[in-house]
């Protein structure tokens, strides 16, 4: 007996297996998720160990306050990208300040930063936070050109760093076969959406449509060639009728690109280094590169790290200069990122905890309780106040295990002279920084106290290294002394001379 495609019982069935399919995908796509989260954290910590927490510390401590212009600088990239977004919509639409643009942005981009499904999940995060203000009908599409529009900028800047870094710097054959096929796709991604906007021609749906007849027929993008089509017309749509915002809205992006690149630049300087225009435009247009191969690591913990070590070692610097360059930069984000879960918990938990409220009278009566009832109607505040306090003890921990850190290696260096007493001068904190005030006579003077085996006059003085990452002691003081201070003695060569 044949069952018709009207059976009620058919229909739940199928429903069920829809859902249960779905939930398989979403669990698998979790259990991915984690495991790439995983495996750049251990490739995060093998770099660490392979080049060393004290050099990188070192090159952090350099940067001190400095740290809070990167955190401006980034965030001028964040103003500038919400000015674009906001353009996009049309005026009659644009029911919404500045502020509440930028906010939805934050909420967008911290999820895009911390989860699998990044853009997607991002920018419908965006649409969701000003969905009261916009209708769909005009959000999405405003959206979908902010996107492609700045993906196209990027595009042109990776090909440029590419071709400058093959013909300015000497570089492996590797690398610059890498770099080769970097420009090649690049290249190509401009002529393509050249000749397509110049056309008028649906690029993305005639590609589906070929090689849906050569019998590929995936149904990711057999299911979404409709939505496709949509946005391709969109943005040819939108190119005709607001050619002023369309240009506006690439100059913009070009400019955010040009702050990230003054990040890259300053944050390079205050790690004690002179660095090049050239050379910060290279390093954030690869950067652009390792973002984009590695968009489904959540944070791109791990792999932004390593790929900014290798870039700057193929560049002249040090694998630890990459790896401090790229930390600053990840905390600049980790900083604007906190923010937008704020904004997104300010939105999402008032209304969670109502729901629950009015399902569970239980707990509707233990909300009398002071504390609770603060953390529920005050959500916002809470979250910051915890924030901060975990930031202060972060930082805390951090500065007094950086002055660990150079305690212990000023007393490790020291050790080594054999003296007992190091005299400085009144409010000297440390040797090496501060200019020879001291008179050699004095230690003639220190000689005659009772109790007093030696004095020796020691010059002290730091300088940059020979790889230009941090600093190293020169110590001057006369041999003869020296060797009676510890009890020095050679076995084989001879004594330093005057001008040796």
């Amino acid at each position: 007996m044949e069952r018709s495609l009207d059976d009620p019982m058919l229909v739940e069935r199928t429903k069920a297996q829809a859902l249960a399919k779905t939930s398989r995908g979403r669990r698998t796509m979790v259990w991915a998720q984690a495991i790439a989260f995983m495996l750049g954290a251990l490739l995060l910590v093998y770099l660490l160990r392979a080049v060393g927490i004290q050099p990188i510390f070192a090159a952090l401590g350099r940067v001190g306050f400095g740290f809070f212009i990167v955190v401006a600088i980034n965030g001028t990239r964040h103003v500038l990208r919400t000015i674009a977004m906001r353009l996009g919509v049309p005026p009659e639409h644009r029911r919404f300040s500045f502020f509440q643009a930028f906010a939805a942005r934050l909420g967008g981009e911290s999820l895009s930063f911390l989860t699998f499904a990044g853009p997607l999940l991002g920018e419908a995060t965006k649409v969701a936070l000003l969905r009261k203000r916009v209708p769909l009908l005009h959000g999405v599409p405003a959206l979908v050109v902010d996107n492609l529009l700045y993906n196209l900028s990027v595009v042109l800047v990776v090909f440029g760093g590419a071709c400058l870094m093959l013909f300015a710097y000497p570089v492996p054959t590797v690398a610059r076969e890498a770099l080769i096929l970097i420009a090649v796709i690049a290249f190509l991604g401009m002529i393509a959406a050249a000749l397509a906007g110049r056309r008028r021609v649906t690029l993305l749906t005639n590609i589906i449509d070929r090689l849906a007849r050569r019998g590929f027929k995936p149904r990711f993008l057999r299911t979404r060639r409709h939505h496709i089509y949509r946005i391709e017309l969109t943005v040819y749509a939108f190119y005709k009728r607001r050619r002023a915002a369309f240009f506006s809205m690439i100059a913009l992006d070009l400019t955010s690109h040009v702050t990230s690149v003054l990040e890259v630049f300053v944050t390079l300087r205050m790690l004690g280094l002179e660095p090049r225009v050239g050379a910060a435009y290279i390093i954030e247009s690869l950067t652009k590169v390792i973002n984009f191969a590695f968009a489904f690591v959540p944070g791109t913990i791990g792999v932004y790290e390593t790929g900014n070590g290798i870039i700057l070692r193929t560049l002249g610097y040090t694998t630890a200069i990459g790896v401090a360059l790229a930390i600053v930069r990840k905390a600049a984000i980790v900083f604007w990122t906190v923010i937008g879960l704020l904004i997104i918990a300010g939105r999402t938990v008032p209304n969670a905890w109502a729901n629950v409220l009015d399902r569970s009278p239980r707990l509707q009566k233990t909300m009398d309780n002071l504390v609770l009832s603060n953390i529920a109607h005050r959500p916002a505040r809470t979250a910051v106040s915890i924030a901060g306090i975990a930031i202060g003890v972060l930082l805390v921990v951090f500065t007094v295990g950086l002055a660990h850190g150079l305690l212990r290696e000023r007393g490790r260096r020291e050790a080594n002279i054999g003296a007992e007493i190091l005299l400085r001068p009144s409010g000297a904190i440390l040797s090496g920084s501060q200019p020879f005030t001291l008179p050699v006579a004095h230690a003639t003077e220190i000689a005659r106290i009772a109790g007093v085996r030696a004095a020796v006059p020691i010059g002290q003085a730091l300088d940059k290294s020979d790889t230009g990452f941090g600093s190293r002691l020169i110590e001057g003081i006369p041999f003869a002394a020296y060797a009676a201070l510890n009890g020095l003695t050679i076995k084989e060569g001879r004594t330093l001379e005057r001008g040796g």
